[in-house]
């Protein structure tokens, strides 16, 4: 039954004093209407008009006070309008039997009404929850599409330079190191395609729970340093001061060593990624109430509430615009956390706030209990934050179907946009091999300043860039008087069709979407070149 809204809100015992007062109401006002019409009706229908309140109680209160209305409207007719008066007792048998069908009727519509409501409820319940598995839906859809760019987009990224260089090789092959630099990015870019996949395995493994570890008594020392070997280069490549405070005593655990490896090397990546160049970042390793205790803390870029309750979730990143700044698919923590549960344990993560670094904490039940003085994981943490620092489209576009001019077209001035320094570099040879002269900018800012100085014809620019993303660049560029004439191409991993709409609203001439065959490329340069009106006479 419908719930009187005035009384909703109510503490339980008045919300349900409110709603038998109905039942009490409504049968005194037929009463007293009954009672103005006793000389015309007399000792006829008693029961006639208590229909009315049974109903209206059932309608608006419920079944229970409409029960009390049927007992409360068959005393009130015993008491004042079947003779005796005086008396509750009814002798009679016709006011008998108006009492029985007064009974079954009423409690027929109230049984009545109380399905009406449990059906209404159901449906209400129903559409409520078809909304909100409708928003779900939705909302999957959107992650979905969301992951598929964001996977296009982490794929394309090293396919880009892996094909540059292939094209590189066939123009160089009897240059030795020409050769052994391709060699390098290839191998180098091969390992990040192959880390991606893995990557994507492994989760899928773990969602289907057919990931399988091998449990041994093992020395938690031992994967922690094979994790640090492993993440080492990462510390030298940024000038980043690593320090580990490791016991010299055994740490016994019940563990996977390679899968401990895999967690500690995980959570140590991480804290380099997002921590900058000559940043530190700190791993210790202790034992606390018969629990082992790894706490990796950075000075790096940290994270809000908002996202620490979402940093463990598959696919998900503190960076999630299109700068993207940091590579990888956002599997690292979900990948760590499964692992850690596996292990009995847990992980939880910690932060201050954005550019005050974070701190991430492992436990994992120890199979000795050490006698050691007792360290709470979070006064930890604080305390090492303290110590560490204070602060889905196309692959490629088809080839234009005719260049009548481009034979005649000379190498004009062009500028690579990327900050992927293997794809720019490859992209600057390449060029250079066809007489083009050659500059190139790793992020927006240094593209604007170099543009402006080096007056380039064509400007061949990625999206993704640190700072200030592609579509700024170019709403810059076309802003900037001396560099309104420029042809500007997207070269990018982002190739949906909206990205393409953004492309073109930003000011760009050509959107092309990673890996771009270099011929391909050449060629859409040389048709910029043509509607530049570049028609100067090849020097080579």
């Amino acid at each position: 039954m419908t719930d009187p809204s005035n009384v909703r809100n109510l503490h339980p015992w008045m919300f349900v004093l409110g709603r038998y007062s109905i039942a009490i109401f409504s049968t005194a006002v037929v009463i007293w209407v009954r009672s103005l019409l006793n000389p015309w009706l007399n000792e006829r229908c008693p029961f006639s008009l208590f229909y009315m309140s049974v109903l209206l109680t059932a309608w608006v209160a419920g079944s229970g006070p409409a029960l009390l209305a049927i007992a409360l409207g068959t005393l009130a007719a015993a008491r004042f309008f079947i003779p005796p008066e005086t008396s509750f007792w009814i002798e009679g048998v016709p006011e008998l039997v108006q009492l029985v069908i007064y009974v079954i009727v009423n409690c027929i519509a109230v049984l009545l009404f109380n399905r009406v409501e449990r059906q209404r409820r159901l449906a209400e319940e129903r559409a409520t929850e078809n909304v909100r598995l409708g928003e779900d839906l939705q909302q999957a859809d959107q992650r979905k599409d969301d992951f598929l760019a964001l996977l296009a987009h982490e794929l394309r990224n090293p396919l880009a330079p892996i094909h540059s260089g292939m094209a590189l090789l066939e123009k160089n092959e009897d240059a030795p190191e020409v050769v052994r630099s391709v060699r390098k990015i290839v191998e180098r870019h091969t390992r990040h395609l192959v880390r991606i996949t893995d990557d994507l395995l492994e989760v899928s493994r773990f969602r289907r729970g057919h990931l399988e570890i091998v449990m041994q008594r093992i020395d938690l020392r031992e994967p922690i340093r094979d994790a640090i070997e492993m993440i080492a280069g990462a510390y030298e490549s940024k000038s980043q001061l690593f320090q580990s405070l490791i016991p010299e005593t055994p740490v016994w655990v019940n563990g996977d060593h390679v899968r401990l490896t895999q967690l500690a090397a995980n959570l140590l990546g991480n804290a380099s990624k997002y921590t900058p160049e000559s940043g530190r970042i700190r791993l210790v390793v202790e034992s606390h109430d018969g629990t082992a205790m790894v706490a990796i803390t950075d000075n790096g870029i940290g994270f809000s509430d908002h996202h620490a309750a979402r940093i463990f979730e598959p696919f998900v990143q503190i960076d999630e615009s299109r700068i993207r700044e940091y590579e990888g698919l956002g599997v690292g923590l979900t990948i760590s956390k499964r692992l850690v549960e596996l292990h009995q344990g847990s992980l939880s993560g910690r932060s201050r706030g954005p550019g005050l670094g974070s701190c991430f904490t492992v436990t994992i039940p120890l199979l000795v209990q050490a006698v050691v003085e007792s360290t709470d994981p979070t006064r930890l943490c604080d305390q090492l934050q303290q110590d560490v620092g204070s602060r889905a489209a196309p692959v490629a576009e088809a080839l234009p179907k005719s260049l009548p001019e481009a034979a005649s077209v000379s190498p004009c001035k062009l500028l690579v946009v990327d900050d992927n320094l293997d794809a720019s570099k490859l992209l600057h040879d390449l060029f250079d091999c066809e007489g083009y002269e050659v500059q190139v900018a790793h992020d927006g800012m240094e593209a604007i300043d170099m543009a402006v100085k080096f007056r380039p014809t064509v400007i061949v620019m990625d999206i993704g860039l640190p700072g200030m993303d592609g579509y700024e660049v170019a709403k810059q560029m076309r802003r900037t008087s001396l560099l309104s004439n420029c042809k500007l191409i997207a070269l990018t991993g982002w190739g949906s069709e909206q990205d393409r709409e953004l492309a073109a609203l930003a000011g760009f001439n050509l959107h092309l979407v990673k890996p771009t065959g270099f011929q391909a490329l050449l060629h859409h340069v040389q048709t910029m070149q043509v509607e530049a009106g570049q028609t100067v006479e090849s020097t080579v």
